[in-house]
Formats: C-alpha cells, sequence, structure tokens
C-alpha cells in the first residue's frame, strides 16, 4: 500500500471545525464501530471495535484503505454510494440500518449514522460514522414509517422458507404497494425486494458459518427451488459462492 503521510488522524481532525467529532470517546465503546474518512473515500481514523469486528486488520494497516479494499464488492459500493450522499447533500444520514461483514465471516444488521466534515476554511473535506449491532426487531427511530417496516422486516424474517411477495408485505402492514416502496426508499435506502434478498443471504451467511448444513440445504431452507438461484444471488451480493464462503470462513 502506499504511503499516505497526510492520513493522519491528528492531523486530518486538527483541520475541522470544533465541536463535530471526539475520536477518543469512540475508543472507550466496544459495541460502536467508528470511521473516519477522507473526501476520496479512505480511512483516517478507525476505533478499536472498528480493528476487532469488521476489518480484522490493526489500525495501521487499515489506514489509508477504502471500502473496496475491505469489504466485499457489492456492500463497499453501498458504504461508498452512502458516503457520497452526505457529502453532496451536506446533510447527516441517521440510524440507517444496513448489513456489514463481522469478524466471524458472517453478516450482521447494524444501525448506522454518517455526518459530513468541514475543515476550518469552511470546505467540505471527508464524512465520520457510527454503526452498532441492532436486532431486526428493534424499533429505532419510532416514526409511524419505521414502525410499519418493522412489522414488514419481521413478516420478512418469520418468511425466510418462502418466497416472499412485495403484495404479502404490504398486506401485512396494511398499506398499499406503493407506500412500501416509497418507505424502503425512505428509511432503508434500498427496495422491497433487495431487503429481502439481503435478509435471505444474511441467513444464508449464518447457516453457511455456524452449522453444518449444506449449500443445497440453505437453498432449500430459504425457499429457493433451484440451487443454482441461490448460488447466484449468493455470489452476486457477497462476492464468493456459498462453497467458497463457507469453506474459507470455515478454515480461517
Amino acid at each position: 500500500m502506499d504511503e499516505h503521510p497526510e492520513l493522519d488522524a491528528k492531523g486530518f481532525t486538527a483541520t475541522l471545525m470544533p465541536g463535530q467529532i471526539a475520536p477518543a470517546l469512540f475508543q472507550a465503546l466496544p459495541d460502536v464501530i467508528f470511521w473516519i474518512k477522507d473526501a476520496e473515500g479512505r480511512f483516517v481514523y478507525v476505533n478499536q471495535a472498528f480493528c476487532h469486528e469488521v476489518a480484522k486488520m490493526s489500525e495501521d494497516e487499515v489506514l489509508g484503505l477504502k471500502d473496496g479494499d475491505i469489504f466485499p464488492p457489492t456492500l463497499a459500493k453501498v458504504f461508498l454510494r452512502g458516503d457520497q450522499r452526505v457529502l453532496k447533500s451536506r446533510k447527516p444520514k441517521l440510524n440507517k440500518p444496513e448489513l456489514l461483514p463481522n469478524r466471524m465471516g458472517g453478516v450482521e444488521w447494524r444501525s448506522t449514522s454518517k455526518i459530513p466534515l468541514q475543515d476550518l476554511e469552511g470546505n467540505w473535506v471527508g464524512t465520520a460514522g457510527i454503526s452498532r449491532k441492532t436486532g431486526y426487531s428493534e424499533q429505532l427511530p419510532t416514526s409511524g414509517g419505521q414502525r410499519k417496516l418493522s412489522v414488514i422486516v419481521a413478516a420478512i424474517h418469520d418468511n425466510l422458507q418462502h418466497q416472499v411477495s412485495i403484495t404479502s408485505l404490504a398486506q401485512a402492514a396494511s398499506i398499499s404497494v406503493s407506500t412500501l416502496e416509497r418507505l424502503f426508499r425512505e428509511h432503508m435506502d434500498t427496495t422491497p425486494r433487495q431487503f429481502i434478498l439481503q435478509v435471505k443471504m444474511s441467513a444464508a451467511c449464518d447457516w453457511l458459518m455456524n452449522t453444518e448444513m449444506q449449500v443445497r440445504e440453505v437453498a432449500n431452507a430459504l425457499g429457493y427451488e433451484e440451487h443454482a438461484n441461490f448460488t447466484r444471488a449468493f455470489t452476486k451480493l457477497m462476492g464468493m459462492s456459498p462453497r467458497a464462503y463457507q469453506e474459507f470462513y470455515k478454515k480461517s
């Protein structure tokens, strides 16, 4: 990796407007990961929880890397788009549910918040974010839209073995399909169909890692009649096939 002398946490934060962040505090929160990125998306600061729970590298190894150097390609693109939107809009994005890889090789639900960062001259120079573990049934925040989404997410988890239709989800929450799609765009930054896929693949990661289930059994348990369809969906989201994923992480 190229040397990045400018990617120094103290030097970078010294250029920021006061009162935006307090990196030292986040070292004391083992269940919360915290990071700072420059405008190019390079990590300039991460706390120990980030290194231990996500990157599986030391802080020195992470500095200067981008999401694509750490996460599966599809997830890295999602994180990059989120950073770009926050930086472009100059507005924070709070409590966004998203999937994040964990140190065991699986993925888990987290609530992520990001803010844009300014330097002392008023230039927008990067982003900072925090992310903490959440259960799928946790209701954060408690707006009407989120309460509706809680019902929908619970229905998805309760029916992993079925081919869940968008219409049935809308009926479960007593809303129209168009309202359902709007809620997902506003609160989850994704579509209902993509969210269902993410939930299924999250369960698949867990089963492949922590059970003796074979790939075909996992596919059947998630309602895939064709084993090949499951393999294609998993590979597209996780960047490797289910079998390669299972062998790699169990070997690790």
